[in-house]
């Protein structure tokens, strides 16, 4: 519990500060009460001790307070093992010399702690101090004091009281003149304000012996005991460089109208002004000082205190003084006085520092520059999206530009159809020219409009292919001229999205020409190979029915001619028997190339029949095992089929015989519903699938010229070393629709229009 008692200093409320302090002195007396009686306030207080110890401090300067009550509660009890109360009463030093604020002082003290048990009474600064000693007996007898921060020059020559000990305070006059010196190079006068009394005089002596040491180096003027207006026509005639030691005693100053702060004011502002005491005058004018260790002072006076409440008795506790100094500097006046940092002492305490700049705006600093920063990426991104759309754009409208040209002028014709009207929204050059139609005469109009397809549910079925996968690719159209010629166009047709609007870009080829050289090449084609076979058959006759006959005839001539040979010519029976054995041989040999240039078999007995006697025959004379298997041929399998797929089995068996480099084949013919399909497999050498691109090798083009007759397919799968497989299938219900190309299905080979067609 501490109270604290202001007094104004100059205020005119002086006339009633008994009546105040009667207030005050029963509101404590209420505090205290309630205190005492509360129960938990009891609970507490008999939970910590039963006997704790109860310290009045009685401060000297209340314009000053640098008491830290916890700070030094915690040092006591950290000495000590029990609970200590601290009680604080402040008094102002400068009106002790006023008889009426002493009486008052004392009465404050008497009603507040007159029925208070005090353990100790611990005064800060000599005017409270004499009011202890003086008033001890009937304010608080018996009980022992403790001062400090007593200026140890004021009770040197006094016989100390007893039942008193303490911390004195001793003044550094010449380390605050050493100090005023190195922070003012060029000074040379000191003067001095002090006031003439006893111990004043003292202090002045002492500055005296310190300036007579420095008395090469400054002058010194003093001005003692000075009236205020007299003091301050001195200190406005002081030469420049003169720095002022002010040792003024608030309270003896001779005209009441200006203060001691006041005075310090005026004369700090004409010149800088140090003291031996500088708590007294920072924060007025001061620039500083040097004096005791004010931390120390008070752990010395927190080690006295518990000593004594410890049961020590205050005779044996020598009155004891700091060892360190402080150094206390008032910031503003060092800047006031353009005094830089680095030539302060180490050790020095700067006070009043006000923060700086940065220090005072930081968040607001850092936010605004971070709303800059943030502000200047957000500009930096909106330029830089600024500059990519113009890129973009310009970019965009060289490809319209680009678009536009080749749109215009591409070979193929190329048109954009709405897909919500299924209106043409632009066509070019080549379309005009392909079908005739203008372009301001099909702008707005449907495909169906100007009856351009010869197939209407060919479109039909287009579109919903376009609209489920977003292109369609290679397709075969026919479509009608404005003059009604009938063409054949083949295309590719893609979604694309023009000014937000889904269209259909077609690109389209007029193939009619290409088609009809197909379709000549095709027929020109089966007539070769219809004349091909119709000579494969006439010389297959030739060499089975005159050939062979006539071979047979000689041999029969031989066998005639032997028997008139006498059998003892063993060298003529010999020749002619060799004779006809090779006659037998050319007879078998004529009569296999007879049946591989047109199988009899195939034409009484069916594909199964004559596929499998060739398998048989080709095993035999090659030394080579060939695995053919048959199922669901057709029984009404038509010639053409039946010759087509018989040819494809010598060629693609032959094939596999001469560069596959093994001995084992599977062969098999599987009819099914709609197609009946030939397999050749071998597991040898393999061979390169891109060297079919262009037709080349293996026999493949005889094969597709064959299968292309009856619409067939063939399909190669082959790699390096890995083997080769040929599938030939041919559908079994033809339409007229059917005709067309012969699609060659190699490996992995891309499915390009030029690479699926062999001529």
């Amino acid at each position: 519990m501490s109270r604290r008692c202001s007094i104004g200093r100059w205020e005119p409320r002086i006339a009633s500060c008994a009546k105040h302090l009667c207030l005050q002195a029963i509101a404590r007396r209420a505090v205290l009460l309630a205190f005492i009686i509360t129960p938990g306030s009891f609970v507490s207080f008999a939970q910590n001790s039963s006997h704790p110890k109860n310290v009045l401090i009685l401060d000297s300067f209340a314009d000053h307070p640098f008491v830290d009550l916890d700070s030094l509660k915690s040092a006591i009890e950290s000495r000590v093992q029990f609970p200590v109360n601290i009680y604080l009463e402040r008094f102002e030093s400068p009106r002790f010399d006023d008889e009426s604020y002493e009486k008052e002082a004392v009465e404050s003290i008497r009603g507040t702690y007159g029925r208070q048990k005090l353990d100790l009474v611990m005064p800060r600064g000599t005017p409270t101090l004499q009011l202890a000693a003086k008033h001890r007996d009937e304010l608080f007898p018996g009980v022992p004091i403790v001062f400090w921060d007593v200026a140890a020059i004021r009770i040197q020559d006094q016989k100390m009281w007893p039942g008193v000990t303490g911390v004195t305070d001793n003044p550094h006059v010449g380390a605050t003149i050493d100090l005023a010196l190195r922070l003012h190079p060029d000074t040379n006068t000191v003067a001095i304000i002090i006031d003439d009394t006893s111990w004043q005089r003292k202090i002045l002596s002492a500055m005296h012996a310190d300036l007579v040491r420095r008395q090469n180096r400054v002058s010194e003027i003093d001005l003692v005991g000075l009236p205020t207006v007299a003091l301050l026509e001195s200190v406005a005639a002081l030469p420049p460089h003169t720095v002022v030691l002010i040792q003024l005693v608030p309270g003896h100053l001779g005209q009441p109208a200006l203060g001691y702060y006041d005075i310090l004011a005026v004369v700090s502002e004409r010149l800088p002004t140090y003291s031996i005491w500088p708590h007294l005058c920072l924060n007025h004018g001061c620039v500083g000082g040097v004096s005791d260790d004010a931390k120390q002072q008070l752990s010395l006076a927190a080690e006295v205190a518990s000593r004594v409440l410890s049961g020590e008795r205050v005779q044996d506790i020598p009155v004891m003084s700091s060892p360190g100094q402080d150094i206390a500097l008032d910031w503003r006046q060092l800047r006031h006085w353009n005094i830089p940092e680095s030539v302060l002492p180490s050790d020095s305490v700067v006070l009043y520092q006000q923060p700086s700049l940065w220090e005072r705006y930081r968040k607001y600093i850092v936010a605004a520059i971070a709303l800059i920063v943030i502000q200047s990426l957000f500009i930096f991104g909106l330029l830089w999206q600024r500059a990519r759309r113009m890129k973009t754009e310009a970019e965009l409208k060289r490809s319209e530009e680009k678009f536009s040209k080749s749109f215009r002028q591409s070979p193929l014709a190329i048109t954009i159809v709405g897909t919500s009207d299924d209106c043409y929204m632009d066509v070019n050059d080549t379309f005009e020219r392909q079908t005739g139609w203008q372009r301001n005469e099909v702008i707005g109009r449907s495909p169906l409009d100007i009856d351009l397809w010869v197939d209407p549910d060919q479109r039909s079925a287009f579109i919903k292919q376009l609209l489920a996968n977003g292109s369609v690719k290679d397709l075969e159209l026919r479509f009608r001229r404005k003059d009604g010629q009938i063409r054949t166009g083949l295309g590719s047709v893609e979604l694309i999205e023009v000014h937000g609007e889904q269209c259909a870009l077609s690109v389209i080829a007029d193939i009619t020409d290409r088609k009809m050289a197909e379709k000549a090449l095709a027929s020109l084609s089966g007539r070769l190979i219809e004349a091909q076979e119709a000579e494969r058959t006439r010389i297959a006759r030739e060499l089975h029915d005159d050939i062979n006959q006539r071979l047979a005839m000689v041999a029969l001539n031989l066998k005639t001619f032997k028997q008139h040979v006498p059998a003892s010519e063993d060298k003529p029976n010999r020749y002619i028997d060799e004779a006809c054995a090779r006659i037998s041989d050319l007879e078998n040999d004529i009569q296999a190339l007879s049946h591989r240039l047109h199988s009899s078999k195939l034409e009484y007995l069916g594909l199964e029949a004559a596929a499998n006697g060739f398998c048989t025959e080709l095993s035999e004379r090659q030394n080579v095992k060939i695995d053919f298997r048959c199922d669901g041929i057709p029984e009404t399998l038509s010639n053409e089929i039946s010759l087509c797929l018989f040819r494809v089995l010598q060629e693609a068996v032959h094939n596999a015989v001469k560069y596959s480099g093994v001995r084992e084949f599977e062969v098999s013919i599987r009819g099914e519903s709609n197609e009946i399909q030939l397999r050749v497999h071998d597991s040898g050498a393999g061979f390169d699938p891109t060297n079919v691109r262009n037709g080349h090798g293996l026999g493949l083009t005889s094969m597709n010229e064959r299968l292309r007759l009856v619409h067939g397919q063939l399909s190669v799968d082959s790699k390096p070393h890995r083997g080769a497989t040929i599938v030939a299938r041919v559908p079994l219900n033809l339409t007229a629709n059917t005709a067309g190309a012969v699609s060659v299905e190699i490996g992995n080979l891309p499915s390009e229009p030029g690479a699926r067609r062999l001529a």
